[in-house]
C-alpha cells in the first residue's frame, strides 16, 4: 500500500472486486495500474477514468460538481438495461407488481443526493412503469407513500425506545387464486389472532405454473447419452465401488473404463454398416480439398485410457468384475 500512496493514491474504496479510487492530479494512472497488476499473477485490474466529470461505480453514478465543490450521486443503469419488469397484466399477486416499483423508489431515495436527481429518477421510474403497462396512478401512489416515509424517517425524532416484537414469525405459502387467496389469508389471520395471539404469520403467494411447464419443448435424452453426470460403478464380487463425474456423454466415459458395447451401440453400428454398404461413394459430392481425406481412428489412445482406468486396474488386481 505504501507504493500506491507514493504513486498518488489518496483514497481507496472497495466493494468485492470493484474499487473506487481518488488519486492526485499529477499521478500516473498507468503506473498505478502496473503496480496493482504486480500483486498476484491471477489478479488483473482494469481502469475507467471519469468522463465529463462523471464516473460509474456499481449502480451509482458519481458526478463532480464544480459549483458546489462536492460530489453528487444518482442512479446508473447499464446500456444493456431493457426496462423489463413483471408485466401489469401478469397473473401474479399484486404484491409482486408493487415490489417492482417499490425497489426502484427505495433505491432512488437512498442514492440520489439532490432533489433534481431524485425528480429525474422518479420520471424515469414512471417511464419504465408505463412501458410495462403499470397505471400512472399506481406508480405515483407508491412514490408518494415512500417519499413521505423517507421524510418522516429523517425529520421525526423518536424519543420512546423501540420495543422489539416478541411474536414468533411463521411463514405460510398460499397458492394464488386472486380474490379467493385474499379471503383465505384473512380467515387464517383472524383464526390465529383468536387461538394463538403470540404468532405472527407472514403469508406469501405462489402463482400458478405457466403454460410452458405443461409442455416438453425438447426430446427426452436416454440415460447413457446424457452429459454433465455423476456415475456409480459397483464391483460384483466385493464392496468396492467407483464414483466418477464427467462433462461428456456418460457412455463415452464408461467406454474409457472398458465397458462393453451395449445393444444400443451395436444397433447404431449395424445401421451405420448398412448405410455404408448401400451407399455409392462415387455419387457423393465432395470438394477437391477433402476428396482424398480419410478419417483415422486412433485406437491406441483409447486403449491407453482403458489401461489407466481405476476400474480396469481393480479388475486386473483382484480378478473381480465391476458393472
Amino acid at each position: 500500500m505504501d507504493r500506491l500512496t507514493q504513486s498518488g493514491v489518496c483514497e481507496w474504496y472497495r466493494y468485492v472486486d470493484d474499487t473506487f479510487v481518488f488519486i492526485n492530479k499529477d499521478a500516473n494512472v498507468d503506473n498505478i495500474l502496473s503496480i496493482l497488476n504486480e500483486f498476484h499473477p491471477s489478479i488483473k485490474f482494469t481502469r475507467k477514468i471519469e468522463d465529463n466529470d462523471k464516473l460509474e461505480f456499481l449502480d451509482v453514478q458519481v458526478i463532480r460538481s464544480s459549483e458546489q465543490q462536492c460530489f453528487e450521486t444518482t442512479i446508473y443503469r447499464k446500456p444493456t438495461f431493457t426496462g423489463l419488469l413483471t408485466s401489469w397484466n401478469s397473473y401474479v399477486p399484486i404484491q409482486y407488481k408493487k415490489a417492482s416499483i417499490v425497489s426502484m423508489v427505495n433505491r432512488a431515495l437512498n442514492i440520489c443526493s439532490t432533489y433534481k436527481h431524485l425528480e429525474d429518477e422518479f420520471n424515469e421510474i414512471r417511464r419504465i412503469g408505463l412501458l410495462n403497462n403499470y397505471p400512472l396512478s399506481f406508480i405515483d401512489t407508491i412514490i408518494g407513500i415512500k417519499l413521505s416515509q423517507h421524510r418522516n424517517k429523517i425529520f421525526t425524532k423518536i424519543d420512546t425506545p423501540i420495543i422489539e416484537n416478541d411474536k414468533k414469525k411463521i411463514y405460510v405459502e398460499i397458492p394464488f387464486i386472486q380474490s379467493s387467496t385474499i379471503g383465505l389469508k384473512n380467515k387464517i389471520k383472524h383464526l390465529t389472532n383468536k387461538l394463538k395471539p403470540d404468532l405472527d404469520i407472514q403469508f406469501f403467494f405462489k402463482p400458478p405454473s405457466s403454460t410452458q411447464a405443461f409442455f416438453q419443448n425438447k426430446d427426452p435424452i436416454v440415460k447413457h447419452m446424457k452429459s454433465d453426470v455423476v456415475y456409480y460403478v459397483k464391483c460384483n464380487d466385493c464392496t468396492h465401488s467407483y464414483i466418477g463425474k464427467t462433462e461428456r456423454q456418460c457412455i463415452r466415459r464408461l467406454n474409457e473404463h472398458g465397458a462393453p458395447k451395449t445393444a444400443y451401440q451395436q444397433q447404431c453400428n449395424h445401421v451405420s454398416d448398412d448405410l455404408n454398404h448401400n451407399s455409392n461413394i462415387q455419387e457423393l459430392r465432395r470438394s477437391s480439398r477433402i476428396r482424398n481425406k480419410t478419417t483415422i481412428t486412433n485406437d491406441n489412445s483409447s486403449d491407453n485410457m482403458i489401461a489407466k482406468s481405476s476400474i480396469t486396474q481393480h479388475e486386473k488386481e483382484t480378478g473381480h468384475h465391476m458393472d
